[in-house]
């Protein structure tokens, strides 16, 4: 039985004499011209097994928690700062990133593609953190 790609099921690799010679999924992440890659007995879907590898939803979390901290001691520091981030505003962040199909599955979903996602959902609830503070979280969580 074949499930739609965009079901949730937990993914099987085939066996590696199953596995295709397939060109990189970008160049600038994959250096080798082409690769045995697996891919998913039951969706089809073809393993990611580049250095752009998806994370779990956790990481992002942990990185919305650090955001929050920023932001609450510079809140702190001078009332004339950005605000801050509230409970349910953090709620709401990661309800839209759980929204998101697919989001953690390493099959599909690249770590830059999660990392745009990250940024558009913490922009659609609060348009006024800065790029910069941004950019510096996420550079700490890795």
């Amino acid at each position: 039985m074949v499930r739609s790609p965009l079901g949730k099921h937990k993914h099987e690799d085939c066996p590696y004499a199953e596995m295709e010679w397939l060109p990189p999924s970008s160049p600038m992440v994959e250096r080798v011209p082409i690769q045995h890659k697996p891919f998913c007995k039951e969706c089809g879907i073809v393993k990611n097994i580049g250095s752009d590898r998806a994370r779990k939803l956790g990481y992002f979390a942990t990185a919305l928690g650090r955001l929050k901290s920023r932001i609450d001691k510079e809140h702190d520091r001078s009332v004339y700062s950005i605000a801050k981030i509230t409970e349910a505003q953090v709620r709401l962040i990661v309800k839209r990133l759980e929204a998101v199909e697919g989001f953690d599955d390493p099959y599909s979903m690249t770590f830059h593609a999660q990392l745009v996602l990250f940024e558009r959902a913490i922009r659609s609830i609060r348009p006024d953190v800065p790029i910069a503070v941004l950019e510096e979280i996420m550079a700490r969580q890795r």
